[in-house]
């Protein structure tokens, strides 16, 4: 059921990125962006009874929040496709949906059975340098809806950066944490993605001057 559910919802979000491109076709500064990547799901920093009263002790992290953050050979779920679609709006700030998939088999310390995990997600991206440089780091936050074996609502937070390589094409990286109340029994967790992206109608000039570069001394 969920799996249908999510199947259509993708069918949608990429009909939806299809006739907004061809609206805008004939916009001369096009801004939207649409990427294609991969995604990871890390429990541990989270999992702390601490924090959660009820939780298993045995999910192993026992020394705080945030816990072994950057272990991502024992904790993450990596996994493919996270598929998104970013609009800039005006003053650097950015609408962002997407849609992630993942299988989760590692909960905190514990090996499990497979689970599928799915994640459509609505964030605000503030770009803390202009949105043309070649760099360009932002913060970000949002809500969204996670299905899985627990299932509800989150509210999102984190930072990320976009790199350009060219006018077209470039890289995205972004961490954050998706919080949950436990009265929804779906446990918060981090989430982390690795996305190319690509700039549509670039040609047009796109927002993005291609031959402005970063400067490192005034951020500009």
């Amino acid at each position: 059921m969920k799996f249908e559910l999510f199947k259509k919802t993708f069918l949608l979000l990429f009909i939806c990125t299809l006739f907004l491109n061809k609206i805008h076709a004939q916009d001369e500064f096009n801004k939207w962006v649409v990427g294609i990547g991969i995604n990871a799901v890390d429990y541990f920093p989270i999992l702390n009874p601490t924090h959660f009263p009820g939780l298993d002790p045995s999910t192993g992290n026992q020394d705080g929040f945030f816990n072994e953050i950057t272990n991502a050979q024992d904790h993450w779920n990596v996994y493919a496709p996270r598929v998104n679609v970013t609009r800039y709006w005006k003053n650097r700030i950015s609408l962002d949906v997407s849609l992630s998939v993942n299988k989760i088999t590692k909960y905190g310390d514990i090996e499990i059975d497979p689970i599928s995990y799915f994640a459509l997600d609505g964030n605000i991206q503030y770009c803390l340098v202009k949105p043309e440089n070649y760099f360009a780091p932002f913060i970000y936050a949002g809500g969204g809806y996670t299905f899985a074996e627990r299932s509800g609502g989150t509210v999102n937070a984190g930072i990320g950066v976009n790199f350009w390589f060219n006018e077209s094409f470039g890289i995205s990286a972004q961490g954050g944490y998706k919080y949950n109340s436990p009265d929804f029994q779906l446990y918060p967790h981090m989430f982390y993605s690795f996305s190319v992206i690509m700039k549509l109608n670039a040609q047009r000039r796109f927002m993005w001057n291609s031959r402005k570069r970063f400067n490192w001394r005034n951020g500009r």
